[in-house]
């Protein structure tokens, strides 16, 4: 019994099988999430800023209030639907995020985010600046407001699964103000 051999016990090899390819896809999904990290950050659509403080975020946070989906001035309109983001799924979202918002460092950004979405909630957070980020029920509207304080490149995303999850990605691009000078 000691000396077993798989070429002797048809039973045994055949419950080997499902093994091998639960292994094998778990390896392929491995490396295909590798993968696309790797184009994401090679294409730049997330940057991992230089002028953090201690506790990996930007010095001011970003303040958020309940709101209605009426838009005060200065506020960038954000909405989230089954159409994504600002009808994101036909400007090509995920490969081609929208929106995209261009500020400078050091200006005061200001987001009204509703949901016109009448039967999921969905979700809004950026990297860096406001990861926690909010869930947002159908009807409902939050301001985000927060200092732009670190320079470069920021997913705007959808933090809780819905039906268009996927498509619902932005971009922040904060300008430099040393670039912006050169």
């Amino acid at each position: 019994m000691a000396d077993w051999d798989s070429t002797k016990s048809k039973s045994s090899s055949n419950g080997a099988l499902p093994m091998i390819r639960s292994r094998k896809l778990l390896i392929a999904g491995i490396a295909i999430t590798l993968s696309i990290a790797l184009i994401v950050l090679a294409t730049g659509i997330v940057s991992i800023p230089p002028n953090q403080s201690s506790s990996g975020l930007p010095s001011s946070a970003a303040t958020v209030t309940k709101s209605s989906c009426e838009r005060p001035p200065g506020f960038i309109l954000i909405i989230a639907d089954l159409s994504g983001f600002n009808d994101s799924i036909s400007h090509g979202a995920p490969v081609n995020p929208w929106p995209v918002i261009h500020v400078h460092q050091g200006d005061v950004v200001r987001f009204l985010v509703c949901n016109k979405d009448t039967t999921q909630p969905h979700g809004f957070a950026i990297t860096t600046y406001f990861p926690v980020g909010v869930a947002i029920a159908p009807g409902e509207a939050y301001t985000i407001v927060f200092t732009a304080t670190v320079p470069g490149t920021f997913v705007m995303y959808c933090n809780i699964f819905c039906t268009v999850h996927v498509f619902m990605v932005s971009r922040l691009i904060v300008q430099s103000n040393t670039s912006a000078n050169s």
